[in-house]
């Protein structure tokens, strides 16, 4: 197994930076570091820092929370998360130590 970190990145699907999704544009910085693996999670709803509550509504899913999560090295997890400060993305992040790699 190999040591690294699980880094959840959580936006509302309709949160834009420069006219670009913000899952969208977290996404392609993950590739350009040469990221291949992502799991993308919907969630129902949840509650923002400023307690507003982001969740799908019948007629519009466009504020419901998305989790985009990667396992990468430590290396590889910084420099994600710096490229994201430095592009000014407004986005919560988690990043936490884990131990990962393929069985079988």
């Amino acid at each position: 197994m190999e040591k690294g970190y699980e880094i959840i990145f959580i936006t509302p699907e309709n949160r834009r930076h420069n006219n670009k999704r913000v899952c969208e544009l977290i996404t392609d910085m993950a590739k350009q570091r040469g990221i291949a693996r992502m799991t993308k999670r919907v969630d129902r709803e949840g509650l923002g820092a400023g307690g507003h509550l982001h969740s799908a509504h019948f007629f519009e899913l466009a504020d419901q929370p998305v989790e985009i999560m990667f396992v990468v090295d430590t290396a590889t997890g910084d420099q994600l998360i710096e490229d994201v400060k430095q592009a000014g993305i407004h986005v919560f992040c988690i990043r936490k130590e884990v131990e990962y790699g393929e069985l079988g």
